[in-house]
């Protein structure tokens, strides 16, 4: 497919899959998290199945609350290992699908990976309707983590993109890409609660696999290929190790046209964001549910509102700050992770219900950072290389929360609320925004010196 795809069919072909693999991910992952703490509570730990049901009953109560002080820890850790087992795998398996998709195709990744979901639906569909230890929930990962998993679906759809439309369109092309996976984040999180309180697990899992499967025939059937003239591929042109080195040279090598200090700065700046991200995902649900008695409807309400104030806060700083008034790409990068600076603190030092919310409206801008800094990136990146820059980038952002999800769920483990305030995950977050806004002053002030480099977007155009 050409670039410069125009109309309404730029918009339909890889945003509806992500949104509805959105949807049923998050439809899915707070029962997924409530599945596994009441079957470490019955299976692994051997607890009274009576007091196990309270966590469902009178998650508010007394009783309750000492029985998630017990289950946690030990729920968190198979948690932990969960995300490791779908991560681990795709985040090396990125290194090498970049550049592999560049000459053989992007489809099939986003067949492979929407295949990938649709089995690990399927499975958890199956094993929920069996009391069975929490560990063999991990069985679910394996055909995720073999195929591909999230990673190399996101790595797939924005260069898709990149193929198909214009340079100039391609950041509100991104910016409609990442409201769409936001929608699919809000319908999920307030259908979720509601099919699981009238149907329990299996309809849970089973509404999710449905989805996935018409994702992945609609992929199958509908989206087009968007290199021309692909050359038959096999397991051995996958797995080109000489792929790998021009990557890493590419990215580490000082040159004309290669503004290494502000490249890296970026692509650090980048890994901390995403580390606090995943690290405040991971304990998110535990800590409401340990501090304020949540149950699954509360947290999708409060999950729902957020997501809902991030897609406004994103599209009024594309469209409005940054296009209509000016604002620099360094300036709203700060503004941004002052956004979630603030709203760390504010979790961190939350005693009330509703200071989430608080915390909620005061992250505004949060969804921000990933696509500024990476126009800054593609800034300092000579045009031919930045595909290369891209597909790193990308494998370091998969592995950054192989650190920050350990990280997290031992602190919070060791520190849980109510007896250690403030929440000590939370200012953990605090630290790294921090430092991130520090770099984004560096970077500011690099660029400020070398404004001649010509801008192009981070994904490069198909060869």
């Amino acid at each position: 497919m050409e670039p410069g795809t125009s109309g309404w069919r730029r918009y339909i072909m890889v945003e509806p899959p992500i949104m509805m693999l959105l949807f049923a991910e998050t439809m899915t992952g707070a029962v997924l998290t409530d599945l596994i703490v009441y079957q470490s509570c019955t299976v692994s730990l051997k607890l009274n199945e009576t007091l196990c049901q309270l966590l469902h009953t009178n998650s508010s109560s007394q009783e309750a609350a000492a029985i998630e002080a017990k289950v946690q820890p030990y729920a968190s850790i198979v948690l932990m290992y969960a995300f490791l087992l779908r991560t681990v795998l795709p985040s090396l398996l990125s290194l090498f699908l970049g550049p592999w998709s560049d000459k053989y195709g992007r489809k099939p990744l986003l067949v492979s990976g929407y295949m990938g979901f649709s089995l690990k639906f399927l499975i958890l569909s199956i094993l929920c309707n069996w009391t069975v230890n929490p560990w063999f929930m991990q069985v679910a990962f394996i055909p995720l983590a073999i195929l591909g998993g999230s990673c190399n679906l996101m790595l797939a759809s924005i260069c898709y993109i990149s193929d198909i439309v214009k340079e100039n369109d391609r950041v509100w092309q991104l910016a409609w890409l990442n409201a769409s996976l936001l929608f699919g984040i809000v319908l999920g999180t307030f259908t979720g609660p509601v099919i699981y309180k009238q149907y329990g697990y299996t309809a849970v899992f089973g509404t999710a696999t449905l989805f996935c499967t018409l994702t992945l025939l609609y992929v199958l059937f509908y989206v087009p290929e968007s290199i021309k003239n692909c050359p038959k591929s096999s397991l051995q042109s996958l797995f080109d190790f000489s792929l790998v080195k021009e990557l890493i040279s590419t990215c580490v090598k000082k040159r004309d046209g290669f503004n290494r200090y502000v490249a890296w700065c970026c692509i650090l700046t980048l890994l901390l964001t995403i580390f606090a991200m995943e690290g405040d995902a991971t304990i998110g649900f535990l800590f409401v549910r340990e501090y304020f008695g949540w149950d699954i409807s509360s947290y999708a309400n409060y999950t729902g509102a957020t997501v809902i104030l991030s897609i406004v806060g994103t599209l009024f700083a594309v469209k409005l700050l940054a296009n209509l008034l000016g604002i620099s790409d360094a300036a709203l990068a700060i503004l941004s992770f002052m956004s979630l600076l603030g709203s760390a603190i504010v979790k961190s030092f939350a005693w009330q219900p509703w200071h989430m919310y608080l915390s909620g409206g005061i992250g505004l801008f949060g969804g921000v950072p990933g696509p500024i800094l990476r126009a800054i990136l593609s800034k300092s990146v000579p045009p031919q290389d930045v595909g290369k820059v891209f597909s790193l980038t990308t494998s370091l952002e998969t592995l950054t929360p192989l650190g920050a999800v350990p990280l997290y769920t031992l602190i919070y483990k060791n520190y849980m609320p109510p007896v250690y305030y403030p929440c000590p995950a939370w200012l953990v977050s605090v630290a790294l925004y921090s430092i991130a806004i520090l770099l984004v002053m560096c970077i500011a002030r690099r660029t400020a010196r070398s404004n001649n480099t010509s801008y192009v977007q981070l994904i490069s155009e198909s060869e």
